[in-house]
This record gives structure tokens, sequence and C-alpha cells, in this order.
């Protein structure tokens, strides 16, 4: 029998930590050699073990509005969080840990099936395309997207969360764009805080050129939109639709709601994008109806609303930052000329790439185009441009940028994408009606949201901007949140005594 020798465990850890430390130190005596480097990210990423094996889920969900850039790699914070939730749900059920990847059977077979596609369809046209790996084409990175969109929703729905922690999970869910302020208060701070511009972007246009001595945040010429500032108002509004639903924003007791709701919507108008202001309202008014606020008191209270901002605001609306200006465009106001030809002449250029694109849907019927793209046409279509022979939208066009939902889907990857992808927006939309139906009560702004906040990005999909390789992932994270929370909630009659349903895993 071997004799166990008592070690204290302060010595294992000094054994190892020292050692690791000496090995480290000398390393860094080279800090920009990629070796070095290589190796630093080895150990950091080994001493995160433990921390993802138990946080890998709620960094995800805190991950999904975030947007934290990997400086090193060439995706997102979302897709690798994505990758590890996977990965250690995957270990977790191989070791006989309760983990069901196929709690909405409908939401994920049809998740799959639109993989087979993706795929089929990337190997019919020559590959995925990564130009990093030696590959003569480019494009894989889209591909890289899709998939990781559909995996992303089995990351986040295999796990379930306890109803008490419903409300910090919805908080990490949408507060975590917030992140975009120290992005700007990095550039505010100077220099020596500029890694957090590089980890949080914003706008270039907003940090100025430092090389030129152009003052940071300092007004530009022109017009540009304040994506960022929209991207944290929009998420903003939607957190406090989403956590206390319009009868707890508009409630006369807690009036800081209805102050940050306000200010939410003044971000979203700030960013200069129509679109974004168009989902908010239409999400207000999907749930303005579902919460059953459809009587004579609230109407008259929304109408009066509606009136004094409409007095406030649109007789001045000239006066109002361009970006503002832009975003109110699409109504019957007057605003600056050069507002006004920005938005025209962004619906003229998106119509005239339609009309290009239309006829090509035909050709590409049963054999999509992929995302795989030859370099050398971006050099041709230049070409044609500046010999005044092409297309406007040309070079968007052969980048796969069509700024329409349906031609997203159609044109790379056929009849059977568009079919699986209807498939899994059925699918995806029994599963969210259901959960507002029979959910848990304590859920239920949450789920009323979620059903209107769904279909209002379909619409907007469908009608207005959409993109297949970026947008898959808001979908798919929006419907694997939702099953996180509640599972397929099913009628309560249709729940059988002896098989409770538990609501805590």
């Amino acid at each position: 029998m071997a004799s166990s020798i008592p070690l204290p465990r302060s010595y294992l850890i000094y054994g190892v930590c020292l050692p690791l430390a000496v090995l480290i130190g000398y390393i860094l005596a080279q800090p920009m050699d990629s070796g070095s480097i290589a190796l630093v990210l080895l150990v950091l990423a080994a001493l995160s073990v433990p921390v993802f094996l138990r946080w890998h889920h709620p960094m995800l969900i805190f991950s999904w509005n975030s947007v934290c850039s990997l400086v090193l790699l060439p995706i997102s914070l979302c897709m690798a969080l994505t990758l590890i939730s996977i990965f250690v749900s995957i270990l977790n059920r191989a070791i006989g840990r309760r983990v069901s990847f196929f709690e909405a059977p409908g939401v994920a077979k049809s998740l799959i099936c639109l993989g087979v596609v993706v795929v089929i369809t990337a190997g019919m046209n020559g590959g995925i395309g990564f130009a990093a790996l030696g590959s003569n084409m480019v494009g894989g990175k889209r591909y890289f997207s899709v998939c990781a969109g559909i995996l992303c929703y089995f990351a986040l729905a295999c796990q379930r969360i306890s109803l008490g922690k419903a409300p910090f999970y919805i908080g990490l869910f949408w507060l975590s764009a917030l992140t975009m302020l120290l992005g700007y208060l990095g550039a505010l701070a100077g220099p020596p805080f500029d890694f957090l511009v590089k980890l949080f972007p914003v706008e270039s246009e907003l940090m100025g050129d430092r090389a030129y001595g152009t003052d940071v945040l300092a007004p530009q010429e022109g017009l540009f939109r304040l994506g960022s500032i929209g991207m944290m108002g929009t998420a903003l509004a939607y957190y406090l639709l989403s956590r206390h639903g319009i009868r707890g924003v508009i409630n006369v007791q807690r009036p800081w709601r209805l102050l940050f709701f306000g200010l939410a919507l003044v971000g979203v108008v700030a960013g200069g994008f129509r679109s974004s202001l168009v989902c908010v309202l239409l999400t207000f008014g999907c749930m303005f109806f579902w919460e059953g606020l459809f009587q004579i008191r609230y109407l008259m209270m929304l109408s009066f609303a509606i009136i004094v901002i409409a007095c406030a605001i649109l007789p001045f609306t000239s006066k109002l930052p361009m970006a503002m200006q832009r975003t109110l465009s699409m109504l019957p106001v007057e605003v600056d000329p050069m507002v006004r030809n920005s938005a025209d002449a962004s619906t003229e250029w998106r119509l005239l790439m339609w009309k290009e694109l239309l006829p090509q849907i035909p050709k590409y019927l049963f054999k999509g185009k992929g995302y795989a793209i030859d370099p050398h046409e971006f050099y041709q279509a230049d070409l044609a441009r500046w010999s005044g022979t092409g297309v406007t939208a040309e070079g968007a066009i052969i980048a796969g940028d069509y700024h329409s939902g349906p031609l997203s889907v159609i044109i790379p990857f056929g009849i059977y994408g568009v079919a699986a992808f209807t498939w899994f927006l059925c699918a995806a939309v029994r599963v969210l009606y259901r959960n507002y139906l029979y959910g848990d009560p304590a859920l239920k702004n949450f789920n009323t949201f979620l059903l209107a906040f769904f279909l209002v990005q379909v619409f907007s999909y469908i009608f207005i901007f959409g993109s297949f390789y970026s947008g898959l992932i808001l979908f798919c994270g929006s419907v694997g949140f939702s099953v996180s929370l509640n599972g397929v909630a099913t009628e309560p009659d249709l729940v059988p005594e002896s098989f409770p349903v538990e609501e805590e895993f």
C-alpha cells in the first residue's frame, strides 16, 4: 500500500505558481515576440478554465449585447463565448449531467436543417473561403457567423435559469450594451486609455485624429450617425419594457422609470437610424395591445403624450443635431436639406440594388451563391465604377450586403435556405407564443415583450433592413434566452400530475 504523505495545500500552490511566474517573467523579456504572446495567452486561457466551467452561461448572456472586441481574434466576444459555452455543455452532458439541447424540438431541428443547407451550399461553391488559411477566396467569416448564430441558440437554451435569478439575467442580457460607455470614457481620458477604445469601439468620426491634432469628441463637419448611442438607447428601452412592461414603465409611483425610458428614446433618435426608432415604437405598440391597455383612459394618456411631444419637438426639428434630424426625416417635418438628401439617397441606393438583384433570383433558386467571393471581382467592380460603366451598389452586391432580409437568404442559399429559415421562424414564434400564454406569471412582462420584439424584428428583417449572416444570431439569441428562462410552456391541463414541471435545475 502506498503511504500517503501529508502535504499542505499552500506548498502545492507555491510549487506551481512560483515556477510559472518565473517562466512568464522570462518570456516577457521579449513581450512583442509572437511566441511570447501565444504562450502568455495559453497560460491565461488555462487559468481561466475554472471560471468558464462555472460562469460560461451568464458570460454568454452578458456578451449577447456587449460590444467588447477581441483585439487578437477575428471574431466577436459573443461568438467566442458561444463556442466555449457549447463545448462546456457538451462536456457536462458527456459526464452525465442533465443538459437538454432539444428543449424546443421544432426550433432545434429547423436550425440543424439550416446548418446542413449552409454546409452543403459551401461545399458546392468551392469551400468556405478563409483567406487567412491560404484560400484564394474570401467570405469564410460569414459562414462562421451563421454557424455561431445556430450554436448560440443551443448554448443558451440547454441550461435553465431559475425563476429567482430571472431579473438579474434580463439585466445582463440588455444592459451589457452600456459597455459602449467605456469606449467614450477611454477616448475622453486620452492616449493612456486608448486600449478602452480598442476593446469597446465607438464611432471613429467622434474620436477625431490625434495624429493631426483633432480634438477628441470635437464636432466634425458633415453628417454622421451615432450608432453606439442609438444602440445603448435601444437596449435601455428594451430592458425597461421587458423588465417592467408598459404598466410598470408609466407607473407614477416610480417616475424614474419613465424618465429613463424618455432618455432611452432620445438616445434612439440620436443614433440616426430610422429603423431603430420604428422597431422600438412598433414593439411598444404590440405590447400596448397585448397588455390589454386599449382602454379609454390609457388611449387618452397616450394620445396626450404624443401631442405634447410632437408640439415640443417637431416645430424645431431643423434645429436639432443632424443625426436626430435623419432619424425623424421619415416624418413629414422640415429637416436640413443635406439630411433629406442623405436619407433619400440611402433609399434610392437600396431600391437600385434590389432592382439589379431581382432578375438574379432564378439563377440561384436551386443552387445558392454562397458567401465565398473571388477578390478579383472587387477589383473589376472598382474599375467599372471609376470608368462610369458600373452600378453604384455593385461593390455591395459582390460582398453580399444586399440590405434586404429575403434577398440575403435566397441568393446565398436558394429555396432550401428560405424553407429552412422560414421553418425556424415559425417554430420560434410558436415557442414564444406558448411561453406568452402559459409561461410563469412572474415572467409575463418578459414573455410579452419578447414575443412583440421577435415579431417586430421579423417584420423589419423582411420589409426594412436585414442581413442573414449578421441577423441570425439576433433571432437565435432571443428564442434561446426565452427557452432558457421558460423552457417550453404547455397548457396547465396538459401537464401530467405525476410529472410536475421543474422550475429550477
